[in-house]
């Protein structure tokens, strides 16, 4: 997860000249990318065979292993992420705020993942 966050460090502070104007959906896909990550890496952990389901299936087991709270604030900034990242005419491109936001919660939700132990 780590290459993750540089990548969207470097994206978000400018320092990727060649992005264009898709920088910022890029930037949320590759977010979503490393929470998806910091889910799979609790599977790992706790419940291999759900690394094999659909996202949402997942999000759905996450409540039963990482409680509420933790199940919505993943379900939550997915759905965010995958709205942010899907290109719609009629819709501008996330903020450099929204994104840097979402990317100090998938930190946040990943230290929370990797800190949920076995039941």
């Amino acid at each position: 997860m780590g290459e993750r966050l540089d990548t969207v460090d470097r994206l978000l502070s400018g320092s990727v000249t060649d992005a264009g104007g898709l920088w910022s959906r890029a930037t949320a896909w590759i977010l979503r990318i490393a929470l998806e990550q910091s889910v799979d890496e609790l599977w790992a952990r706790l419940a291999p065979p759900l690394m094999r389901c659909p996202m949402r299936a997942q999000l759905i087991a996450l409540r039963t292993f990482a409680g509420p709270e933790v199940a919505a604030q993943v379900a939550a900034l997915w759905a965010a992420l995958s709205r942010a990242a899907h290109h719609h005419d009629y819709e501008l491109a996330p903020s450099v705020t929204d994104l840097r936001r979402w990317r100090e919660q998938t930190v946040a939700i990943a230290k929370a993942l990797a800190a949920v132990q076995t039941h």
